[in-house]
């Protein structure tokens, strides 16, 4: 009873079992479920009768052999399952099985081709591979020739099978080749197929010949070479084709992939334009690309070395082809004969134009045949009919021939080789596709030799499998049971074979002239009507006949065999081509040339005639031969070639006719299975021995598997040691035979045979590799024993002579230490004597030094007490002095009093009671102006002091000694003359400073830090000492005369009369801020330095003379002019010189700022003096704007002026705490900051933009250039602000301030320096601030800001007119002149706006040098041929190229310059030049126009600071690729915080990464592997994040992507793919190149520093020579050079400020000089001579 879910064979309608499974219902019931998946009961009975399925059918197998089913039922089956599991391929012993999936799978990359490679057939799953393999493997191995017969219906994929292989040959043999022979063999295949191939019902790349492919091998197993043979293409096709089915490939291909251009020259159209194209009614190939096929088809005509001449030759006789298809004719009646003529049409022309011949001439070839006569050449005119048969004739002939030629010059190429030795020095693989077997609706002359190949093949392969074998086997005396097989010799026998065969009736017919197809299928039918293959026609009238064929029963048409079999052209047609001058026509048509026209036979083969013909015996003349003579001549050759082959044989299944996927039609499938006798095949291979040896053969491949002790081969024959190995290795009975010349084997035991014996082999190998390596080291040991033994000998014999030695160097010591001894003991006694001279030498020298030193005290002491006791008689009488004059004044103030109070009391008698008002004054004079009559100063005193007393007396001005208080402040009381200063109110409100809740109150400040006894109220004297401690003397002295003009500023003393002295308070200013070079030449940006040449290139002769006096470029420190004391400060200052003064010292003097700040308070607290006290707020506010107090003083600070009076508490608290933010000013207070201070108001500027807009902003005295163009930014929406700089204006100087922490009113302050330099008024100055662009970053869009495009866009007109920006070609200017142009008025053209173009936009000088009118004609003639005049771009995007294009040609003019000096690097032509930084890189330049080096981003690796202590400008180090750079500059930080910026955001926004180092192939697959150098592809990929430490990335050398490391990579900070110079510069490991290459070498470049130089950079600021009245003409005090002065203050700048080391460095200095002074009283001894000029001062 069958059980559920087992298999079965039930009975199907095809006739042959299908298999079915046993199903059990809920309900008990059993059903029968088959393949096909319907239902049927089980019933008992049936039950009884079926057939159980053996395993092997139900699961599948991969070689049919192994099929327990041996029916044909089983391997019906078998193929179906395998088809559905998308297994296409399964063996049959060695034959392979194809099933066309008609679908693409992915089963033949190049790791196919490297798993089936050296491997046996049968390891692996079935493949076509495996079959290649095969061949090849058999080649190699036996040294036979091998061929592939590949067979199957009409679109089972025979032609895809052949290209596989080929493939796999290829590729097998390019490893071992250098050559390009495989290229050439595979690009040979989308020839043949494009002229040879075409759509038909069954297959849509039908092969319409047969082609033979020969490969050729050497003896290692390379491709040599190969050769083509073709048989019988399909020439019909090119006029005739069935329903749904299309002409040749090349056709449609060539009309789909020629250019216009060529189609012009053609004449061509459309396919469906052509009669030769449409009679099938498709043109269009479903999964076919003919424009792609058309590219490679000319591709692979390139690599077969197809010409372009020949390649156009070609298409012209395609196109001919086509335009003969389209020409018509017109039939007429002439002498009662039927005539034609072409009827006049273009494509006849173009046909005879292509051809290249009179289109008479071939008019009257087409319609016109002659013959010859006994007598003479007859002319008979052609009717319509035969017209067109002769013109499709005419086409057929031109289209084989040129195939014929086509295949022909591939030959050549690819056999080219071969030609130059024998062919038996070379083995071959060959390759056959032919044509399957064809069973039409309508069947013609072509099915039936198409059909009698298939039958030929098959008796090949029915011969090669059954009869030789079998024969075989009788041969060799084995015993055998014959199989029965399907023989279809009878039907060779039919067509060729016998008397009066087919074949032989349709050639004998075609020679008769009047002999018809009707006569030929007459004499067929009478001939063989008996015959039971052969089926005659129905009756009389019927034209078919039919033969039954080993695939089955086909009908063929007898209608056209005979003009098809005769393949004939008429001699119209060669005589037409003989006078065309087209070479590839009369090239093809060569054969029919040379005989001039007399045989008109389209072959040169001889003539072949069969011998079973009638006309065999009688007719001996030269017949024409015939095409069916032709094919068997060319069957019987391929036969012959096969049979000297060892053959492989690929069955082609198609499973449907409707080439649909997935779809297995069992009918058509099994009626295959059937006439390809595979059941036969089967069950020889599988009772057969296919493999069989000579005896000799096998023993010498398989001795190593026979046993000596078993059959040694020297006392045995032959034969018993092949039964003895088989025997030994093979199991089973009848597995092998022994026959009597050979040994037979079964199929499957060659592997285990060739598996075995590389096993024995390679423990053979490993035998013979021990005994080896054992005697290679016993003989390396004895080797080294040997000489171990002479190195004993040599080392005892070393080790007694070294014994020897010693004892004698013993010897030889004792000897020595005696004469030692006796020697120390004389040195002893001689050093004894040297220390008492010494000593008494040393004591000499001392006592006289000393002495030296006393008399040198004893006279500075006396000079001393002599200056002080001068300096206090001085004083003396200076005190008297005022002392009288204030007694006689108040004497006589006594006698005038009464009588003023008099005339005072007339005047106004209202006087008493109103007091008199307090009026603020504008003017600053008016403000400080007093009625009290200044105190005399010390200069008014006659006497001249000595020189030394008038040196001491100048450093600080000496405070003048007024009378006491007490008697000048009743004068003020009650003095009522009149006078401008508002005398002080005695009632004011108390002061709130005093406040001790207030933890930072300035009373607990000056408790805890002021010195001595002094308070923090106001008084009306000066200090005597500084309120805070200070270390420096230099600062003592400041904060003394600092002192004095607070107090006369707020006019707590009065001012000084000295008519006599004139005001030189710039060179005050000069010397207290120490600035250098203050003139406005020297302070403009670098830009406008190092390109002011350019500008004078374009206009220079124009430009009007500059206001600003100009320095001479090669001005030095030593040449400017600065003065350091100056002129003495007891004279008359104004308000505005007291203030630079005041901010001066505290600018210069940091030390004592505080000290300021505390005197302005100290003034500010209980002064009842209503006006000082004013004054004291407005000098408080003016230095909070300017400079900040140290830590110490900030919260004291702060909190004194929350407390001041109404209006300036706010104003200087926030004063203060901008001037915290923004950080201190480098200037001194311009006139706008002093106006605005005494409004509390903010200070209005108006900025000018590049398009002239002004923008107004609210400004204070901290305001910076960043804040300036943050604000100015908003108020216009810029948003797009980096590279945007405030720039400042003064005449026709410009320089930028930046965006940057820059004081826009330094700059300010130092326009007004300028004007007080050529003397004219500060409030006068011209200055105008602007923005401009002034850099760009690498990555700059313009379409991000439309606002920011639109200013740089104007700057650029502005440029491009003023000069600034210039071109060498005119033409340059003209294209940016076109876009301005669309820009400004859109595409319409007018000259009038042309003109306004370039009035606005080209240089002046350029117009003057060529005319307007010159101008104007190039604009607009660039302009009508510009792709504007459309009008389709968009205005903004052509002003972001017009950007653009000014920011590629003019990288220097947006730059950021800085003066450096290199300390060390590579070698330079210069150590000091100028830096400029701009998007595109780094340069190095010296002057304007010389560039010393250029550096891309690319070639950088890293900037940073260098953090010097000792050094006070800024150093940084710029590591690239071609070394380190060290540069010291004023401005590193910003320079190196500049190239950092565009550094990163390059490295940020790039996609090229450089691999550090080597990553070599993982288990992991997503690793990239890639070498140290490789350039890597960044890719996008949504799963890598930023926080991740890994990317993807492409390998662009392997085209690899894979995922890497982010520190295993170098991101480069480029936008562009680099170059391959730029990255052997990059790749690690590579040596740095040299800057200078003609350069010679020397060390690396450091800065060439002198002392002079050093000391210009290093040292603190000079002080004036002249103490004593001197004047600007008088030189500055030169540090560097020899004094024999004490020095007051150390020399270098960072010790200044420390009063410890200062006072070090000052009194090692005097000892410096000390020891000088005694080294140079003692020069008379010759040992302690120095020159004084080596002694540095």
């Amino acid at each position: 009873m069958l059980r559920k879910g087992e298999w079965v064979w039930v009975d199907s309608d095809i006739g042959v079992p299908i298999g079915a499974r046993v199903k059990v219902t809920p309900s008990g019931q059993r059903l029968l479920v088959n393949d096909e998946g319907k239902e049927q009961s089980l019933s008992q009975e049936q039950e009884a009768s079926l057939k159980i399925m053996h395993p092997t059918s139900v699961e599948g197998v991969e070689d049919m052999i192994k099929l327990g089913d041996m029916t044909e039922a089983g391997l019906l089956r078998n193929l179906l399952l395998r088809h559905k599991q998308g297994i296409i391929y399964t063996y049959t012993g060695s034959v392979l099985v194809a099933v066309n999936p008609y679908q693409d799978f992915p089963l033949y990359s190049a790791d196919q081709v490297k798993l089936y490679h050296g491997r046996k057939l049968g390891e692996l799953p079935p493949h076509i591979f495996a079959i290649a393999e095969a061949c090849y493997s058999n080649m190699t191995r036996h040294l036979r020739n091998q061929c592939c017969i590949i067979s199957g219906e009409s679109g089972a994929g025979k032609t895809e099978s052949t290209k596989l292989i080929l493939q796999y040959l290829a590729a097998v043999s390019g490893e071992l080749s250098e050559k390009r022979i495989e290229q050439q063999i595979l690009e040979s295949n989308p020839i043949l197929e494009a002229f040879g191939n075409a759509k038909t019902i069954r297959n849509d790349n039908s092969s319409r010949f047969g082609k033979y492919l020969e490969i050729f091998f050497n003896e290692d197993g390379v491709i040599e070479g190969a050769r083509v043979e073709q048989y019988l293409l399909e020439k019909s096709r090119v006029c005739h084709q069935a329903l749904e089915e299309r002409n040749y490939h090349m056709f449609y291909c060539m009309l789909a992939g020629v250019t216009a251009e060529e189609k012009k020259l053609l004449s061509l159209g459309h396919a469906k334009e052509y009669k030769f194209l449409t009679k099938g009614g498709c043109i269009v190939c479903g999964g076919r690309d003919d424009a792609k096929d058309y590219k490679r088809i000319c591709s692979a005509m390139k690599i077969l070395t197809f010409s372009e001449s020949q390649c156009q030759d070609i298409l012209k006789l395609l196109a001919a082809i086509l335009h003969l298809g389209n020409v018509c004719f017109e039939g007429n009646t002439k002498n009662n004969l039927e005539t034609s003529d072409v009827s006049k049409s273009q494509h006849f022309s173009i046909a005879a134009s292509l051809l290249e011949v009179h289109k008479s001439t071939l008019a009257s070839s087409l319609t016109h045949r002659s013959f010859m006569t006994n007598r003479e050449r007859v002319t008979k005119p052609l009717s319509c009919e035969q017209a067109s048969d002769c013109r499709d004739a005419f086409v057929k002939a031109i289209y084989n021939k040129l195939f014929i030629w086509i295949v022909g010059k591939i030959n050549s190429v690819i056999y080219k080789r071969m030609t130059k030795s024998t062919k038996s020095s070379f083995l071959s693989i060959g390759l056959l596709d032919i044509f399957g077997f064809e069973n039409f609706r309508t069947n013609s002359f072509e099915q039936l030799c198409i059909n009698f190949a298939n039958e030929k093949l098959q008796q090949f392969f029915v011969g090669h499998i059954f009869k030789l074998e079998q024969k075989e086997y009788m041969k060799e005396g084995i015993v055998w049971n014959n199989i029965n097989f399907s023989d279809n010799q009878n039907i060779l026998d039919l067509l060729a074979g016998t008397h009066c065969n087919l074949l032989a009736l349709i050639d004998e017919e075609s020679h008769f002239p009047k002999g018809s197809d009707v006569t030929m299928l007459y004499k067929m039918n009478k001939q063989h009507k008996g015959n039971k293959i052969y089926i005659a026609s129905r009756s009389e009238h019927d034209t078919d006949f039919g033969i039954c064929h080993y695939a089955g029963v086909v009908h063929y048409d007898s209608k056209g065999f005979l003009e098809k079999n005769r393949d004939a052209v008429s001699s119209d047609i060669i005589k037409m081509v003989d006078v065309s001058t087209n070479k590839l026509l009369r090239g093809i048509f060569e054969t029919e040339l040379s005989t001039n026209g007399v045989k008109i036979s389209n072959n040169k083969k001889v003539v072949i005639t069969p011998k079973s013909s009638l006309r065999a015996q009688t007719d001996n003349r030269k017949q024409v031969v015939t095409l069916s003579g032709q094919f068997r001549q060319s069957l019987d050759s391929l036969m012959k070639a096969l049979s000297a082959c060892h053959p492989f044989f690929i069955r082609c299944f198609k499973p449907n006719n409707d080439k649909q996927s997935k779809l297995f039609d069992r009918e058509l499938c099994m009626r295959q299975l059937r006439y390809s006798g595979m059941m036969d095949t089967i069950r020889i291979r599988k009772l057969g021995y296919p493999i069989r040896h000579t005896f000799g053969d096998f023993l010498k491949r398989y001795r190593v598997l026979l046993k000596t002790t078993i059959c040694d081969p020297k006392s045995e024959t032959a034969a018993a040691c092949c039964e003895a190995i088989c025997k030994t290795v093979i199991k089973g009975e009848d597995e092998w035979k022994i026959g009597n010349t050979k040994i037979f084997l079964r199929d499957a035991h060659d592997a285990v045979l060739e598996r075995l014996r590389e096993q024995e082999l390679s423990r053979i190998a490993l035998v013979i590799q021990r005994v080896m390596m054992g005697h290679k080291d016993r003989k390396s040991f004895l080797k080294k024993r040997r000489a171990a033994v002479v190195l004993q000998k040599r080392w005892r014999a070393y080790r007694e002579a070294k014994v020897r030695r010693k004892i004698k160097l013993g010897f030889e010591r004792l000897a020595s230490k005696i004469r030692s001894r006796k020697l120390r003991l004389q040195y002893q006694r001689q050093r004894a004597a040297a220390l008492t001279i010494q000593t008494q030498l040393r004591g000499y020298r001392a006592r006289k030094g000393c002495k030296q030193k006393r008399e040198a005290v004893i006279l500075l002491q006396a000079y001393t007490r002599g200056m002080l006791a001068r300096k206090t008689a001085q004083k003396m009488r200076n005190d008297a002095y005022v002392l009288r004059l204030a007694k006689e004044n108040q004497e006589q103030i006594a006698i005038d009093l009464p009588e003023r109070l008099k005339e005072v009391i007339a005047k106004s008698p209202q006087a008493v009671e109103e007091p008199e008002p307090i009026v603020e004054h504008d003017s600053e004079e008016s403000m400080i102006s007093y009625d009290l009559q200044p105190t005399p100063p010390v200069e008014v005193v006659k006497k001249k002091a000595p020189e030394s007393d008038e040196f001491e007396r100048r450093i600080v001005p000496e405070p003048v000694k007024e009378t006491s208080v007490k008697t000048l402040v009743p004068e003020i009381k009650i003095s009522t003359s009149p006078s401008t200063t508002p005398t002080p109110s005695l009632e004011e409100d108390d002061d709130e400073f005093d406040d001790d809740s207030d933890e930072f109150s300035f009373r607990k400040f000056s408790i805890l830090h002021f010195q001595g006894k002094a308070s923090h109220m106001h008084i009306n004297q000066r200090l005597r000492q500084p309120l805070l401690h200070h270390d420096d003397e230099g600062d003592v002295l400041a904060c003394q005369t600092v002192c004095w003009i607070i107090m006369r500023f707020m006019g707590d003393l009065p001012e000084p009369k000295s008519p006599d002295t004139v005001s030189h308070v710039s060179s005050t200013i000069s010397r207290l801020t120490h600035r250098q070079n203050r003139r406005l030449s020297n302070l403009v940006g670098l830009d406008q330095k190092i390109l002011r040449k350019n500008k004078k290139k374009l206009g220079g002769g124009n430009r009007r003379a500059s206001a600003i006096l100009e320095e001479p470029e090669n001005f030095t420190e030593d040449e400017d002019i600065l003065i350091g004391e100056g002129p003495s400060l007891d004279r008359p200052l104004s308000a505005q010189e007291k203030l630079n003064i005041i901010i001066g010292y505290a600018l210069s003097r940091r030390d004592i700022r505080d000290e300021i700040y505390c005197q302005i308070c100290k003034q500010l607290v209980n002064n009842k003096n209503r006006k000082s006290r004013m004054q004291g707020w407005n000098l408080l506010s003016i230095c909070l704007g300017i400079f900040p107090p140290t830590d110490l003083f900030m919260k004291y600070l702060e909190s004194f002026v929350r407390k001041g009076p109404s209006g300036y508490g706010e104003y200087c608290s926030e004063r203060l705490r901008r001037i915290l933010a923004n950080g201190e000013r480098k200037e001194l207070p311009c006139w706008i900051e002093l106006q605005a201070a005494k409004t509390k108001e903010p200070i209005d500027v108006s900025v000018t933009l590049i398009d002239d807009r002004t923008v107004s902003l609210h400004l204070d005295s901290a305001s910076t250039s960043a804040e300036v163009c943050q604000a100015l930014a908003n108020k216009i929406n810029l948003r797009d602000t980096y590279g945007f700089s405030l720039y400042i204006t003064l005449f026709e100087k410009m320089w930028s301030l930046g965006s940057c922490g820059k004081h826009v009113f330094d700059a300010v302050s130092q326009c007004e320096q300028e004007m007080r330099r050529q003397g004219k008024e500060e409030k006068n100055t011209p200055w105008k601030l602007s923005i401009r662009k002034e850099m760009f970053t690498p990555w700059h869009d313009c379409s991000i800001d439309p606002i920011s495009t639109d200013l740089i866009y104007r700057q650029a007109v502005k440029g491009i007119k003023s000069g600034e920006y210039t071109n060498e070609k005119e033409d340059e200017y003209v294209n940016l002149a076109v876009k301005h142009y669309y820009i400004q008025f859109g595409s319409t053209h007018n000259k009038d706006n042309v003109r306004k173009v370039v009035e606005e936009f080209i240089a002046t000088p350029l117009i003057e040098n060529k005319s307007m009118t010159k101008w104007i004609e190039l604009i607009s003639t660039a302009y009508l041929q510009s792709p504007y005049l459309n009008g389709k771009q968009n205005k903004e995007s052509v002003k972001g190229e017009l950007v653009d294009s000014s920011r590629q040609k003019w990288p220097l003019y947006f730059s950021k310059f800085y003066e450096v000096t290199m300390m060390s690097g590579p070698p330079l032509p210069k150590s000091r030049f100028v830096v400029a930084v701009n998007w595109n890189g780094i340069l190095f330049m010296d002057g304007r126009d010389k560039k010393l080096l250029e550096l891309p981003y690319l070639e950088i690796k890293e900037v940073h600071m260098i953090s010097e202590s000792n050094i006070i400008a800024q150093t940084m180090n710029l590591a690239t690729v071609r070394g380190e750079f060290v540069l010291k500059s004023g401005e590193a930080a910003d320079m190196a915080a500049l190239i950092k910026n565009h550094l990163e955001g390059l490295r940020q926004r790039s996609v090229y990464a450089l691999a550090q180092q080597d990553s070599s192939k993982t288990d992991d697959p997503l690793i990239l592997v890639c070498k140290r150098g490789d350039l890597l592809l960044l890719e996008e990929d949504e799963e890598c994040s930023p926080d991740k430490n890994w990317i993807r990335a492409a390998n662009q050398r392997t085209n690899s992507s894979g995922v890497v490391y982010k520190d295993a990579v170098q991101f480069l900070p480029t936008l562009t793919k680099p170059s391959e110079d730029i990255l052997d510069l990059l790749s690690p490991g590579q040596k740095k190149v040299s800057l200078t290459p003609n350069a010679p070498q020397r060390d690396e470049t450091v800065a060439p520093v002198s002392l002079k130089e050093f000391a210009l950079e290093s040292f603190r600021p000079p002080a004036n020579v002249g103490r004593h009245g001197a004047s600007r003409g008088v030189g500055k005090e030169k540090l560097w050079v020899c004094s024999k002065e004490p020095l007051k203050q150390p020399l270098m700048k960072y010790l200044v400020r420390n009063s410890d080391l200062s006072n070090l460095a000052c009194n090692a200095f005097t000892d410096i000089l000390d020891t000088n002074a005694s080294l140079l009283l003692s020069h008379s001894h010759p040992c302690f001579s120095f020159n004084s000029c080596s002694i540095k001062c």
